[in-house]
């Protein structure tokens, strides 16, 4: 439960299938929170989703998960911030 005064990022690295990169990435970026940082040519994407709280990260990861093209996709960091 949120008090409106929680800050959670978490960072991923995803691999996807070379021919659907730029359409996850174009959804990574759509999400609220969401940038992509580094995107190799074979199809390796760093990014992070920024979000009020962990409910909200973990949503959204559920449905990246089942995007098109994406192959893999593991978290790497969570930080979380209460003021």
């Amino acid at each position: 439960m949120s008090t409106g005064d929680e800050y959670h990022v978490a960072s991923f690295v995803a691999l996807v299938d070379h021919d659907e990169v730029s359409n996850v990435r174009s959804h990574i970026e759509t999400l609220p929170g969401g940038e992509v940082h580094i995107q190799s040519e074979t199809g390796k994407l760093v990014f992070t989703i920024e979000a009020p709280t962990h409910n909200h990260i973990a949503k959204q990861m559920d449905l990246l998960k089942d995007l098109q093209g994406m192959l893999s996709l593991a978290p790497v960091y969570h930080q979380y911030i209460s003021e």
